[in-house]
């Protein structure tokens, strides 16, 4: 056998890796070997000698590969060419050629997974299927390796990419939809309720559903007395529970959060919509809706830890809810994101972790569960829930829910304040040992010159001001923010890295906040080090992050396992390997004056088709509407980037 290419070396590995026996250039199945007589992609009559051959579930896999990123595919009026020279010259061309084979000349095989893999490591995968009237050929979304055609994987690899079924995670949300779109009815029709009381309803019936000492739900009888009304007893239900999870040691802070909570509760003790009898529902609007949340929702926190629940909810809350729902200001980060920041800047179960402006608390669940999973006993779980995580956010409303959120997960105990991030001192929190941020600041803030001290890098340069040397900062902001058009705008970036070094950005996916307007990136510093102006700053694009925009789902797993793509990306940037394709890093010095962005760095020599021209006019167009409804037209006026003389 000849010496095998560096392509052929990497898909055995993979294949090896799956724990599964496969064969090289042959078949021991004598149907299979048949059919690749006179299969030969020479253009001639000889026996076809595909790469490599396995089976998975009983799903047949044939791959070919080929060492020359340039030799995956070539399609010939949008269908792949099953011609010679094209089944010899291209991967896919000549794994489907072989599929091709085998079903046209076995009785067993009705379909073949046909798999090209190119030397820069993409893997095309073309399902090939028998019909009434032929052979069909549809080909798939790519992948990054082939761990979904280990045994425990290829099923529902299958299901979703080939008969178009729902993911595990897309079910799941489809369920969480419903719920949140009826109760969201409900509280509107039984309830009375609109904006932000919907949310502060939930938060406390859910918290008052925490204190077993009774059975809440049968004392609830619809009593108009005071002190015996049902939201008397809600209340006092959540008092004893806060009393009981109360910390030790200085309570202060607690006291003092808590008393906040208490406040925007206090209304639904005298709210008369709740508090009396519904002759439809025979019972309080309290009742019904503390049966329903118990019934609906109360299991899903036990079973999705890392899930912000509550802000999800309430974002549905937004969707359904129209003005009134938006009145919420929650702009919801993806679980993915959160999880995937957290996971940047290594958060470990001793680090102190701060989310400057907390929102719904999605970023301080997420680093909490990482934090948990990697502790090494009960005593570090103490101190990570009571001294590790702090949180400022200056909205009431989001502090209700960010509160909410994280006593429901058996917290309490973490140290969020309601106050404006810049009213707080830097040194104050360098002091209590932060040294990891990770937060999503408030958009299109400075749409004013007096209002210019609320831009997104005002935002950032506070934030890193806040951490201790060496500490490391992952905030996801509009592309918009790293391309600093104004003098102000470059006169924080350049003010910035006098002090902090900018390590990565990453360009993400367009639809990662659907329906808001705003193409985001990630961008992830060290403080406390000035940048240096020799360092290389990578710059990735992500916008294929394995997530796709479905109408009535949202942002859901495209089929493709995402996780792949989140692991290929992050052994990128921790050095485990290196993409040679510009088009996904680019490495560079930078200034204050340039674009911190993959797009900006990245040239493409490469002649568009007509289509990807188009749709390049299409992207830039509905990024600058976006960005001029949001405030940000200038950044279009070319008479604001002249950079100073």
């Amino acid at each position: 056998m000849n010496e095998k290419t560096v392509t052929d070396q990497w898909v055995r590995r993979e294949i090896e890796g799956l724990n599964i026996p496969y064969e090289e250039q042959t078949s021991s199945n004598p149907e299979i070997r048949k059919a690749l007589k006179g299969a030969s992609k020479q253009n001639g009559k000889g026996i076809g000698k595909p790469e490599f051959i396995f089976n998975s579930n009983n799903h047949l896999i044939i791959i070919e590969d080929k060492l020359d990123s340039g030799k995956l595919i070539t399609p010939e009026k949008g269908e792949i060419d099953l011609k010679y020279p094209a089944i010899n010259l291209y991967a896919v061309n000549g794994a489907v050629h072989y599929a091709r084979h085998i079903i046209e000349k076995t009785i067993l095989f009705d379909e073949v997974i046909a798999i090209g893999i190119s030397g820069n490591k993409e893997v095309q995968p073309v399902f090939v299927y028998k019909e009434d009237n032929g052979i069909k050929i549809k080909k798939l979304n790519k992948l990054h390796n082939l761990s979904s055609f280990a045994q425990d994987n290829i099923e529902e690899w299958y299901s979703v990419n080939i008969l178009g079924e729902f993911t595990k995670e897309q079910k799941e949300i489809i369920e969480l939809q419903s719920i949140a779109s009826d109760i969201h009815e409900d509280l509107r029709n039984y309830g009375s309720l609109e904006g932000e009381n919907k949310a502060t309803v939930v938060s406390a019936l859910l918290l008052a559903l925490q204190d077993d000492t009774q059975n809440l739900s049968k004392t609830l009888n619809g009593r108009i007395e005071v002190e015996s009304r049902d939201g008397d007893l809600i209340f006092n239900a959540i008092n004893r529970y806060l009393q009981r999870v109360r910390p030790i040691g200085n309570t202060e802070p607690w006291d003092e959060k808590i008393s906040i909570l208490k406040n925007k509760f206090a209304f639904i003790k005298t709210n008369p919509y709740l508090n009396t009898k519904n002759t439809n529902l025979g019972c309080t609007p309290l009742k019904y809706f503390l049966n329903k949340l118990k019934d609906k929702l109360l299991d899903h926190f036990d079973k999705n830890t890392e899930f912000d629940l509550l802000g999800h909810f309430y974002g549905e809350f937004v969707k359904y809810g129209g003005s009134d729902g938006n009145s919420l200001g929650i702009v919801l980060t993806p679980r993915h994101i959160t999880s995937l920041m957290a996971e940047l800047i290594d958060i470990r179960p001793e680090d102190t972790v701060l989310d400057p402006a907390c929102g719904s608390g999605a970023f301080l669940i997420s680093a909490m569960n990482r934090m948990l999973n990697n502790a090494k006993d009960d005593n570090q779980r103490q101190d990570i829930k009571q001294n590790r995580l702090f949180g400022i956010e200056l909205q009431e409303k989001l502090f209700t829910v960010a509160t909410t959120n994280m006593i429901l997960r058996g917290d309490g105990k973490s140290n969020l304040q309601l106050a404006d991030m810049f009213t707080k001192c830097a040194e104050e929190m360098r002091e209590k040992g932060v040294n990891k941020i990770l937060f999503n600041p408030p958009y299109s803030q400075a749409k004013t010159k007096e209002l210019s001290h609320l831009s997104e890098l005002s935002f950032i340069q506070h934030a890193l001001d806040m951490l201790v040397y060496g500490g490391k900062l992952a905030v996801i902001i509009p592309q918009s923010t790293m391309v600093g058009k104004t003098k102000k705008d470059k006169e924080l970036k350049r003010e910035i890295l006098e002090k902090h070094t900018l390590e990565y950005v990453i360009t993400l996916n367009k639809n990662t906040f659907y329906g808001i307007g705003v193409n985001p990136c990630i961008a992830v510093f060290t403080a406390q080090i000035p940048h240096s102006e020799r360092k290389q700053v990578r710059f990735f694009n992500f916008e294929e992050d394995g997530y796709v925009l479905k109408k009535h789902l949202g942002l859901t797993p495209d089929g493709t396992r995402p996780e792949e793509k989140r692991r290929y990306l992050l052994d990128n940037i921790n050095g485990d390997i290196y993409d040679i394709r510009n088009e996904f890093v680019v490495k560079s010095p930078i200034t204050a004056e340039d674009e911190w962005l993959h797009s900006y760095f990245y040239f493409n020599d490469k002649i568009p088709e007509p289509e990807e021209f188009a749709k390049t006019v299409q992207d830039y167009l509905s990024f600058k509407f976006d960005q001029t409804i949001h405030g940000r037209g200038y950044l279009f006026n070319d008479e604001v980037i002249s950079p100073k003389k």
